[in-house]
């Protein structure tokens, strides 16, 4: 912090020196009264406190929260990108009219014609704010890489698991439907008191999904940690295989914890924070990677130096985005009902 300071002083002096000269008479006055006014100028942009201190560079902080936001072993990967569609924080789509009709052999002409109506659809992404954390003296924190990376990461993982989570609970099918299977498992009762996953329930899911005809290579599993353990102790040499592959028949297999609940009874998915119940299921989620999208619009970057009430310096972030389901269709879920 001295020395950026220092050297921030000593171009300032020789910018004033070589300049007061040609603005003192231009203006009509003394050069050392110029020289004088130019370097309480310079001063002002330093946001001086007490020990000269600066801002926070926001562009220094804010493009390392975005890089590596979507790791590579997260579901997140999976799924559409719809940034390019962000405008002012919006997602603008258009939802595609009813694909046009067939004809075989056709010996009618002229050939109808169908007029394709497209809906348009405006979702306002939602706003994501980290839990402001104070550090004693930013500023070195921020000219220090290992420093720094060690602060973003908190803010960022915070960050992405809520964007995550939020992700998980929108792509889960509200109920079962006739294009969002949801079903309920029917193992043996497990550890922890739930009927188990079984290989067979992933090849009846497999089956609904080619039956409606959903492309082989982009199917995703999003296999709940409970439902991993089934698994393993169902057959542990073919979950070996799976782990090593990540590829469990057509799907490709990603673990997670952030899968939304569904009521055991009904096989309705439960809201968003709803209160436990002992009715609570956890699941595994079921999608074809086109029918998903995730959005990310603006990050930015909150500081306060020297705080007096927290002693320190107090750093937060928030992020605009959304995760939702394209079409509502090709989405799937198995859930665990207590035994």
């Amino acid at each position: 912090m001295k020395a950026k300071f220092i050297v921030a002083l000593v171009t300032a002096l020789l910018f004033n020196a070589l300049t007061s000269g040609i603005f003192a008479d231009t203006l009509g006055i003394s050069h050392g009264a110029m020289f004088a006014v130019q370097m309480g100028l310079s001063l002002i942009p330093l946001n001086m406190t007490g020990c000269l201190c600066e801002g926070l560079n926001r562009e220094i902080w804010i493009p390392e929260i975005i890089e590596k936001f979507y790791p590579a072993d997260s579901f997140l990967t999976y799924s559409k990108s719809l940034d390019a569609w962000v405008d002012n924080n919006k997602l603008n789509l258009q939802e595609a009219g009813v694909d046009p009709a067939v004809y075989i052999d056709n010996e009618q002409y002229p050939i109808p014609v169908a007029v394709r109506t497209d809906i348009p659809h405006e979702i306002v992404l939602k706003r994501f704010d980290t839990e402001n954390t104070v550090h004693i003296n930013a500023i070195e924190i921020e000219e220090s890489a290992e420093k720094r990376q060690s602060v973003i990461e908190g803010h960022r993982n915070s960050l992405r698991q809520k964007f995550a989570r939020l992700a998980a609970f929108n792509w889960a099918p509200a109920q079962n439907g006739e294009f969002t299977p949801v079903k309920a498992s029917d193992g043996k009762t497990n550890a922890r008191g739930y009927k188990s996953m079984t290989y067979e329930k992933v090849m009846d899911m497999e089956l609904v999904f080619d039956e409606l005809e959903i492309p082989l290579d982009k199917r995703v599993l999003v296999l709940n940690p409970l439902h991993a353990m089934d698994l393993r102790l169902q057959d542990m040499d073919m979950y070996k295989a799976f782990y090593s592959e990540n590829k469990l028949f057509s799907f490709t297999v990603v673990r997670s914890s952030l899968n939304p609940r569904y009521n055991g009874t009904t096989g309705k998915k439960l809201a968003w924070n709803a209160a436990v119940s002992a009715t609570d299921a956890p699941c595994s989620l079921f999608y074809y990677q086109e029918a998903v999208a995730r959005a990310r619009g603006t990050v930015d970057m909150y500081s306060r130096l020297n705080d007096p009430g927290y002693r320190g310096d107090v750093v937060g972030f928030n992020m605009r985005g959304v995760a939702t389901p394209v079409t509502g269709k090709y989405l799937g879920a198995v859930y665990s009902p207590k035994a």
